[in-house]
């Protein structure tokens, strides 16, 4: 009796302890301010974007704010209000008399969440008063609240059931827990050929551009190294058939299509789940590099397998720099008192600029309770203003207006456009409104900035990734590559084609990788990526005398040039990005004597960030991260814009000549008939 007494308490106490809720345990995502955010005014809007990725269930979500307020505010009226996606669900009084940074944590209603880019607004209600107890007329310096940068939302979650389909491999492949966490990679064959090796890094850039962590970067590299494989939960492997893992290739049935077909498979061995991407053909994998590189279609593939021809319409939609674009899908709402903005960020090639005709057209409607005298609207381009105007109460209910940027401004490459609102109410002398009565503006779907560029063709780093990508699409680049590689040599690949893949949003164009034993010369027409040293990269070796940072004659260092003394041992320890012009066709070096300093060399065009620290046609850069960058080229005089091109994109100015010519026409042949009448008149 004893004994099934104890069974049973034992059963009791699995069943009651064992919860499978409890042993998958949650995961967290923490997307932190990052920068400090600085909210002035009596009533402001904060907002702090943070991601939901589809796959994730969501068991609980908080905000942590660190903020520090005015030592002036009035407590009993100063208040903050929380929202998420505009919903409103949390409301505090920030207590002044608590010196200094505070920090609160407020969960964040789970209902309220979305699949995708969730928003945090944080309304700030700041009231200060004077020594004499009087409240302030007007916004001052005082009106301030800061929130720290490690502020910061994070989401609590599980991993719903993997669905094993190529969509949902793509989606978690670049989701951003996968990424932080480096948890994916892409890898090829160490057998791999020129044909696996240049789908495989098509297909990294494909993934990279659909990377949203501008910080981190995805893997590449050997699939045969441990370092590619370990701790990853998803894999991407481009290879051929006979290269593929015995493990892998038992896997795959019906290999007699893979003559003239690539095969996706998702497979699973272990805890690692890969995306297999393998042909017997070259034009075949080349093929399914492209489709990567287009993650739209990527994400209707709702299957395990997918088999790819090589005459399947793939490619991506042509796009035009000069276009039309939307500042706006959805229409912005803007709400305060005072001085309010709404910035959008547009996207244009380095190496391109904003020409005559490029203007911003804004459609927009107001509250009608404003002090009509004081309130006005302002577009900014990169901070500077381009234009105001008054807001009416005639035109509350739709409004437009439209302003050209200035050539003087020489926008270039990505830019921002704000649009700043000052509204002022009237008579509000204290500043205690309701809710309802707290002006706005509305932004609608309709503005717009109508874009001309004009092209800038000369190899700098300000203008990078051109050549190489041009108008989003490699443009006949040709990766050179040493015959084998080692870790430092995929890793500087991984650099090189995680940044091209963030300029890069088709798959029209051409990318081509060759091994230094199938090198013979360059094409007309071809841009070249030589990654490597000296001794193991022949493009490298026959351009030495074009190089700006030049090799001594065994390619062990670096050698001083007309910009830097290089001491010889130092010469050894430096990496080296590098522009040029060699037998006809432009050629960008990422060299080092040896594959580490390549690699430290790479380091310098692996983000935004980093490349954003080089300017010119030559950088190097150190153990210690010392970069020293320099222009060799002369810079090629400025071209004036033709008076042609300026009237051609100058649609006012046509316009007017149209007019005008017109008028001339009218006048001529008034002139011819007034001639004409007075010579009958004399006869």
């Amino acid at each position: 009796m004893k004994k099934l007494t104890v069974i049973g308490l034992l059963m009791f106490a699995v069943l009651f302890l064992y919860r499978p809720d409890v042993l998958a345990a949650d995961k967290n995502y923490q997307t932190v301010f990052g920068t400090d955010k600085t909210a002035q005014g009596k009533f402001t809007t904060t907002k702090q974007n943070f991601t939901v990725e589809n796959y994730w269930d969501v068991s609980n979500a908080n905000v942590k704010l660190v903020y520090t307020i005015t030592q002036l505010s009035e407590k009993e009226v100063s208040t903050m209000t929380l929202k998420i996606n505009d919903v409103a669900f949390y409301s505090f009084k920030p207590d002044k008399a608590d010196k200094g940074t505070k920090q609160i944590e407020i969960e964040i209603p789970k209902d309220k969440l979305k699949k995708g880019v969730n928003v945090l607004s944080i309304e700030s209600f700041v009231y200060t008063d004077l020594p004499d107890g009087r409240c302030t007329i007007d916004d001052t310096p005082a009106n301030w609240l800061q929130f720290d940068k490690t502020s910061a939302v994070n989401v609590s979650y599980s991993d719903k059931a993997f669905q094993k389909t190529i969509a949902e491999f793509g989606e978690r492949f670049t989701g951003i827990d996968t990424v932080k966490s480096e948890q994916g990679a892409v890898a090829v064959s160490n057998k791999a050929g020129d044909a696996e090796l240049g789908a495989a890094l098509e297909g990294l850039s494909g993934f990279s551009a659909a990377n949203m962590l501008e910080d981190k970067n995805i893997a590449f590299g050997q699939y045969e190294e441990a370092k590619t494989r370990d701790g990853k939960n998803y894999l991407v492997l481009f290879s051929s058939y006979d290269n593929l893992p015995n493990d892998l290739k038992s896997q795959i049935k019906d290999d007699n299509k893979l003559e003239k077909q690539a095969l996706f498979q998702v497979v699973t061995v272990g805890n690692t789940n890969t995306l297999v991407v393998t042909s017997k053909s070259n034009d075949a994998l080349k093929k399914a590099g492209k489709l990567i590189a287009n993650q739209n279609y990527l994400s209707q593939l709702g299957t395990n397998t997918k088999w790819l021809t090589t005459d399947e319409k793939i490619d991506t939609p042509a796009t035009s720099v000069d276009k039309n674009t939307k500042l706006t899908t959805t229409g912005d709402k803007l709400k305060g008192i005072g001085h309010i903005t709404q910035d959008y960020f547009i996207s244009m090639p380095a190496n391109r600029s904003a020409s005559t005709g490029t203007e911003v057209s804004l459609d927009f409607r107001y509250a009608q309770n404003l002090d009509f005298e004081h309130s006005l609207v302002t577009i900014l381009v990169n901070g500077k203003p381009i234009g105001s105007q008054k807001l009416t109460a005639k035109k509350a209910n739709g409004d437009k207006l439209t302003f050209q940027i200035p050539s003087d401004l020489n926008v270039k490459g990505d830019f921002s456009v704000t649009v700043a609102f000052d509204l002022v109410l009237t008579n509000n002398y204290c500043g205690f409104i309701a809710d309802s009565e707290i002006p706005w503006a509305y932004i609608t779907p309709e503005s717009k900035i109508n874009l001309n560029t004009s092209e800038e063709t000369d190899l700098l780093f300000e203008q990078y990734p051109y050549p190489f990508i041009a108008n989003g699409d490699f443009n006949n680049a040709v990766v050179v590559v040493p015959d084998k590689l080692t870790t430092e040599d995929t890793d500087s690949l991984a650099n090189i084609f995680n940044l091209l893949g963030r300029f890069h949003d088709g798959n029209r164009g051409d990318l081509t990788a060759v091994h230094a034993a199938n090198w013979k010369k360059p094409k007309e027409g071809s841009n070249i990526i030589a990654v490597g040293t000296m001794k193991n990269n022949p493009v490298i070796k026959n351009a030495n005398d074009d190089l700006y940072f030049q090799y001594n004659k065994t390619g062990e260092y670096f050698l001083s040039n007309e910009k830097i003394s290089i001491e010889k041992n130092y010469g050894k320890q430096l990496g080296s990005v590098q522009l040029i012009t060699s037998d006809g066709v432009p050629i960008l070096a990422v060299t080092g004597p040896g594959t580490k300093q390549t690699e430290l060399g790479s380091d310098l065009i692996a983000t935004k960030a980093n490349l954003a620290k080089i300017y010119g046609d030559g950088a190097i850069v150190d153990t210690d991260n010392t970069i020293h960058s320099y222009r060799f080229k002369k810079a090629a005089d400025t071209k004036e814009e033709s008076f042609g091109s300026k009237i051609s994109n100058n649609k006012e100015v046509t316009v007017f000549g149209a007019f005008a010519l017109l008028s001339v026409v009218i006048l001529v042949v008034a002139v011819l008939l007034i001639l004409r009448k007075y010579r009958r008149s004399r006869k």
